[in-house]
């Protein structure tokens, strides 16, 4: 076999190097309100707008590659949220800024793309470590707002109840907890569990705020922080 036909067999044989991005997105005002699984619709809608080179999955309905992490809950605004995507192993190696400049030439109001970064083959796919959201407690709420702060702060545990009836310990859950009684603002970081996992209406629920829930609070999740990823964002300047 000569030295060019060996070439040409090698490279139909052996695997090529799959390519995978980690992008950060946006999802506000009303695309708030759409759920998962109409997003993952617009995501591929998109995709298809972009025309992405994208990886399928096999079967008699292949679906495009792609992965959150964390879905994010009906009615919360996202400023920090991970999407991953494989591309296809034909399209040749991508560039992130040209990937994102078509997302966002292709996008709707309320989802803004913010970064893009090529993972390297041997990072694992992305889990989320915690979630940090913010929102405004109500001016008359304030003050007794203190009292329930400074009473979660000091307990060793808190349960709650979650609405499939499964209780959850919210104080264990919570890493960080900071209140404003001036501004009305409340920043909370809650760690990802196994099992029942604590969340924002649990939060609100054992401060006495759960009613007010898109009522007169509207919770933004400002952060996601993931396991064993060594360039974490910051979003302070893309909040509204």
């Amino acid at each position: 076999m000569t030295s060019a036909a060996y070439g040409v067999c090698r490279s139909l044989f052996e695997p090529m190097v799959r390519q995978r991005v980690r992008i950060r997105f946006g999802k506000s005002g009303n695309l708030k309100y759409i759920g998962h699984k109409d997003l993952m619709r617009s995501f591929e809608s998109l995709f298809r707008r972009a025309r992405l080179p994208l990886a399928m999955s096999g079967g008699f309905h292949p679906k495009i590659r792609m992965s959150l992490p964390s879905a994010l809950a009906l009615g919360v605004e996202g400023f920090d949220e991970v999407l991953e995507l494989e591309i296809n192993e034909s399209a040749g190696m991508v560039d992130p800024t040209t990937l994102l400049t078509d997302l966002n030439r292709c996008s709707v109001k309320g989802l803004d793309f913010y970064s893009i970064r090529q993972l390297d083959e041997q990072e694992t796919k992305a889990k989320l470590a915690s979630s940090t959201f913010e929102f405004i407690v109500p001016k008359e709420l304030r003050s007794q707002t203190v009292n329930q702060v400074s009473s979660f702060l000091s307990a060793e545990s808190v349960i709650a109840e979650k609405s499939n009836g499964k209780s959850v310990d919210v104080r264990a859950a919570t890493c960080e907890l900071q209140y404003s009684q001036e501004t009305g603002l409340l920043t909370v970081e809650i760690l990802t569990q196994n099992g029942p996992e604590a969340g924002i209406r649990e939060i609100l629920q054992v401060l006495g705020l759960e009613k007010e829930l898109f009522k007169n609070i509207f919770p933004k999740r400002t952060r996601c922080r993931l396991t064993n990823d060594p360039t974490e964002n910051h979003t302070e300047d893309r909040l509204v």
